[in-house]
């Protein structure tokens, strides 16, 4: 009972930060003090601010003094009045188990934080009066579906979610879920996130515009990461995506003598669009492709709608006229 609390009241700030995610009313904060200099390095240097490494090395003998240079650096992850964070938090047996894990993958080392620097070095080409800064931390309440949110300026990455997918700390999940715990996918999650911040709120009334809407997130992460393969970006079997490459023109086609393109159908978003382990033809090739295989088809739509006109990464996120996106597409796979 006393960990279900612990796991509830530590989680406080964390859900605050998932309905700004979700709702995509993300708070632009401010760390433009961080970024300062007179070179272009300087310019893109990346804050890393260690929660846990800070939080959990605390001397309980001298917890009051240590405390409070944590709660200078770190007021939003302790402003929990009525939590004892020495006894419920720092001595907690469960949360020294799961760093013991994340120290033991990672040591003090952030993992790929050299490819992230590089793609914060590109985001500030794009958005160069933005920043943020990343802060790690560790949690006991598993929510699977948030490794990485971003609210007020931080992008909130959750390391105990990066430990490979066969860590026993997976055993329950279906394999297609544990697959993309792994560091190889941390810089994608980072910025298909962080595209919630400029991406508008949707208007969803069809297929159409939901499987664009939701590829607006890996077009970003794509123009932040140029070098990244689609089976890194999306976190799937590299053998899925080439199947989605093979086979994108049947896909299309297939959407079009379906006439789901247009469809206000909602089955048609945990067919195609949600996560799962498959898409749903209802064809034996099912199990030959990738969940959410209607956003891999958006993707390539966007890319054709921005290579065939005169358009900026703004334009195309901004661009909430669904059927305009498509006509001038010159999408023909």
């Amino acid at each position: 009972m006393n960990k279900i609390r612990i796991s509830k009241k530590i989680a406080l700030f964390l859900f605050s930060s998932l309905v700004i995610f979700i709702s995509i009313e993300l708070l632009v904060g401010g760390f433009s003090s961080m970024f300062v200099g007179n070179n272009a390095v300087d310019q893109c240097e990346l804050g890393l601010n260690r929660f846990e490494q800070d939080f959990f090395s605390i001397n309980p003998n001298d917890f009051s003094q240590d405390f409070s240079i944590i709660q200078s650096k770190y007021p939003n992850f302790v402003a929990d009045k009525t939590l004892d964070f020495k006894h419920d938090v720092l001595l907690d047996d469960t949360l020294n188990f799961i760093l013991d894990s994340v120290n033991l993958s990672f040591g003090q080392e952030f993992p790929r934080y050299s490819e992230i620097q590089q793609a914060f070095c590109q985001y500030k080409k794009y958005f160069p009066l933005d920043s943020f800064a990343i802060y790690t931390y560790i949690d006991n309440n598993f929510n699977y579906r948030y490794p990485v949110v971003f609210a007020d300026g931080k992008l909130l990455v959750r390391l105990d979610f990066f430990l490979g997918k066969d860590h026993t700390f997976y055993a329950s999940l279906p394999e297609y879920i544990r697959f993309g715990h792994d560091t190889t996918y941390l810089p994608a999650t980072c910025f298909v996130t962080l595209a919630g911040r400029h991406i508008p709120q949707p208007r969803l009334n069809n297929f159409l515009s939901s499987i664009l809407y939701h590829a607006k997130a890996y077009f970003f992460a794509q123009r932040m990461l140029p070098d990244i393969s689609e089976d890194i970006l999306f976190k799937s079997p590299l053998e899925k995506m080439e199947w989605c490459q093979k086979n994108e023109r049947v896909i299309w086609e297939y959407m079009i003598q379906k006439d789901y393109v247009f469809s206000t159908d909602p089955d048609l978003i945990d067919r195609f669009v949600s996560l799962a382990p498959f898409s749903k033809f209802g064809l034996d090739i099912d199990r030959n492709s990738p969940g959410g295989v209607g956003v891999w088809l958006g993707l390539q739509i966007l890319n054709s709608y921005y290579e065939n006109n005169d358009l900026t990464l703004i334009d195309v996120l901004n661009e909430e006229d669904y059927r305009k996106i498509l006509n001038k597409s010159g999408y023909k796979p």
